[in-house]
């Protein structure tokens, strides 16, 4: 086992932006943790994706367009490598379309308009909203009408802690950030619960 934890980024949705890559591993350069990428444009960087990212702690995917990052990762078999990740106990997490990946479906901007999506990784078998605020009223929609009755919505500054498929904690790391289950009852009707946050202490 390493003894320093090890992190890698997937930065995909963002057509693998190397100013994204390098401010991720600026961010850690001394915090003792040991960052790596994976970059698929114009090809990937690692030779053996698998043995990279099932040696990981923690596997991190950037925001981005969810639409694109899912199409060039099942080009590279990328899904089912993170599936084996997933099964195998690497803790994987993101933010925007580093969220909505792991959900069965959600809403994205990644065509222009929001709209829904739901071809995702599908490892939580939910549909997923970020930049709730924005996004409230076609999340609503999706939920009431599509196929996936249940979903969990985030606003800025707030998170889903998942141990396998149950919803253990709801985070944030900011005050007023709030997280919220979405859901269609018997009647067809979409109910909204606010669910309790936990307000993440900022390192002084």
């Amino acid at each position: 086992m390493a003894s320093r934890p090890l992190l890698c980024i997937l930065s995909t949705g963002t057509g693998d932006r190397p100013t994204s890559i390098e401010a991720f591993h600026a961010a850690f350069a001394t915090s003792g943790v040991d960052t790596s990428h994976v970059s698929l444009f114009d090809k990937p960087n690692i030779s053996d994706l698998s043995e990279h990212l099932n040696n990981q702690d923690v596997v991190w995917i950037d925001r981005g367009s969810v639409v694109n990052l899912l199409a060039v990762w099942r080009a590279h078999g990328l899904d089912r490598i993170l599936r084996d990740c997933w099964e195998r106990g690497v803790v994987l997490g993101g933010e925007s379309a580093g969220s909505l990946c792991w959900f069965q479906a959600g809403t994205t901007d990644s065509y222009g308009e929001v709209q829904p999506f739901d071809n995702g990784m599908g490892f939580l078998p939910f549909a997923n909203a970020v930049h709730y605020g924005d996004r409230r009223e076609q999340f609503h929609e999706y939920v009431a009408s599509g196929p996936v009755s249940i979903g969990y919505a985030t606003d800025a500054g707030a998170g889903l802690h998942f141990s396998g498929t149950e919803l253990v904690a709801a985070v944030s790391d900011r005050k007023g950030a709030g997280v919220y289950k979405v859901s269609r009852g018997p009647d067809g009707q979409v109910v909204e619960d606010a669910l309790e946050v936990v307000q993440l202490k900022r390192q002084s």
